[in-house]
């Protein structure tokens, strides 16, 4: 469907202009250095920053905006005093939460009970989108400030997968099943009737004579 303009977030996107353009740039010199870094343990790995329908700022809405972080390592990591920010330093900090090894947790832009529907749902409580569609950044930092992770995105589209493979979840190796025999068992052979003796058919007795 066709978005309708977002006039509040429209005066500060193009204050950040000078900002973004700088981090871009600062982002451009750490290319060949970041091909051979490990890969980081906690990941943004989907931003949902176009929310479906008209930007009527519902609940609904607001909370069809988020982000998706996955744990990538085989330990649980807590995430207190984690942030997520925009280009413009929207941030949201995590309380204490464990996050598993291999596990995701979604962030909503709007109001909600964090753990509802389930312990992987958070909530930003924002009355107002986070995320620009005409394109934007959502850092990731450590509890000590450090950036563990970034994704940024243009103006096509609707979400983002942050360039991210996810490791596919463990699963439970299948038994083999069992496989039939190559060789075919020996082959008897037929049963064959007793053979009956042939009937020697005798002519029949002669007529007696009349007495007379």
């Amino acid at each position: 469907m066709p978005r309708m303009s977002r006039p509040a977030r429209k005066v500060w996107r193009w204050l950040a202009v000078g900002t973004a353009v700088t981090a871009t740039a600062a982002a451009g010199m750490g290319v060949a250095s970041a091909a051979t870094a490990p890969a980081p343990t906690v990941q943004l790995t989907k931003v949902y920053y176009n929310s479906p329908g008209s930007d009527t700022r519902t609940t609904t809405s607001l909370n069809a905006e988020y982000i998706r972080l996955t744990n990538q390592s085989r330990a649980t990591i807590n995430l207190k005093g984690w942030t997520v920010r925009d280009a413009t330093g929207h941030t949201y900090t995590f309380g204490s939460y464990n996050l598993g090894a291999g596990k995701r947790v979604y962030v909503h832009t709007g109001k909600g009970t964090n753990g509802r529907p389930d312990a992987q749902h958070l909530y930003w409580r924002s009355g107002n989108y986070i995320w620009n569609n005409t394109g934007d950044t959502a850092t990731l930092r450590n509890s000590a400030g450090k950036t563990a992770h970034t994704c940024k995105w243009g103006s096509k589209g609707a979400y983002t997968y942050c360039g991210v493979t996810e490791k596919p979840a463990p699963t439970t190796p299948t038994p083999p099943r069992p496989t039939q025999p190559t060789t075919k068992p020996p082959t008897t052979a037929p049963t064959t009737a007793p053979t009956t003796p042939p009937v020697t058919t005798w002519p029949p007795d002669p007529t007696p004579p009349a007495i007379g």
